[in-house]
């Protein structure tokens, strides 16, 4: 029974050391990174390409911005500034922001903002002077915090903001990613405080890359079938009207041949009979013609004007042998 305790606790203690340091960043980064460094002065490394086994490096595909900042600030003034984390495949993120200390970051209730990890104040406090960080993962990754000027110029202020970019998958893997990013803002006796008064946003990273996305495997496949059906469809007509001209022209030219070789001909057609038909075919040939020539010059498919075409053709040798038989010889029966 006693071995039994051992072993349950022993699986027990491996399960929470492997889900810890998932558990506490989707809470929140921690204060030390993998390497034992500062997170917010190095990144988050043990998210990205090489997580979970070993660092990785910042990544310029996550753009990290921070608007409403000013240019200078002003005594015991309050700055809304808002944080976003942006990927083109993923939507879910947190962050790590750091003013080294200097004046005090407060945020709304129910914004999921909390005192970062190393903070002296307590998690459920809405102000802090220290680090604040994400305190559950957002999606989309955007936050809206204040920040209150220091009571006193105390010279330049900078700040730092490390930006994560999730999966969502509550794991830290390779399909996760990080940058980076710092400014500065100016102190109130510096020469631009009274001349630029305006907010600017401030951002790392290729916001070309939020523009690029994966392509679909199954929507590739579905428009490589599609195009093999129209291939397939296409080089099936054109074969087949193709071959079906062939035999007819051989037709009339053996037929020709054979009435050429044998004296025969067109049967006897009176000419006031003669006349309409011959004029009849002549207007279905020019109709033909001129739509399959139209098609041609458009850019139809072959197995639409070559037809047109072919029907211009065998209503021409319609009139041509209506021709023939108006000036054939009338033969006795012809006459009765």
């Amino acid at each position: 029974m006693r071995a039994y305790a051992t072993r349950s606790l022993l699986v027990i203690s491996l399960i929470l050391l492997l889900t810890a340091q998932v558990l506490a960043s989707s809470g929140g980064p921690p204060d030390l990174n993998m390497s034992g460094e500062s997170t917010v002065l190095n990144g988050c490394n043990c998210h990205g390409s090489a997580a979970p086994s070993a660092p990785s490096g910042p990544s310029t595909d996550v753009v990290v911005s921070i608007s409403g900042v000013p240019s200078a600030y002003q005594i015991d003034t309050a700055y809304n500034l808002t944080i976003k984390v942006e990927h083109s495949s993923n939507t879910a993120g947190g962050f790590l922001l750091s003013s080294n200390s200097v004046g005090t970051f407060s945020w709304e209730d129910g914004v999921d903002v909390r005192p970062a990890e190393g903070n002296e104040d307590p998690e459920s406090s809405s102000s802090t002077s220290g680090n604040i960080s994400h305190s559950e993962t957002a999606d989309p990754a955007e936050w809206t915090i204040t920040w209150t000027a220091p009571s006193s110029d105390i010279g330049d202020v900078t700040f730092y903001l490390a930006g994560n970019s999730v999966d969502g998958h509550g794991s830290n893997d390779d399909s996760d990613a990080w940058n980076l990013l710092s400014f500065t803002i100016n102190s109130p006796s510096s020469t631009s405080a009274q001349a630029d008064l305006a907010t600017r946003v401030i951002s790392v990273g290729d916001y070309q890359s939020l523009f690029v996305s994966e392509p679909d495997p199954a929507a590739l496949e579905q428009e490589k079938q599609l195009q093999l059906a129209e291939s397939v469809f296409t080089t099936g007509n054109t074969l087949f009207f193709s071959s079906l001209c062939v035999l007819l022209v051989a037709a009339v030219f053996q037929r020709e041949i054979l009435e050429r070789t044998t004296g025969e001909g067109p049967q006897h057609l009176a000419k006031d009979l003669a006349y309409p038909e011959g004029l009849k075919r002549g207007l279905i040939s020019g109709v033909m013609f001129l739509v399959g020539l139209n098609w041609l010059a458009t850019g139809a498919p072959a197995y639409l004007y070559a037809p047109a075409i072919f029907c211009g053709f065998w209503a021409a040798y319609g009139v041509y042998r209506t021709v023939r038989s108006a000036r054939a010889e009338p033969v006795v029966k012809d006459i009765l």
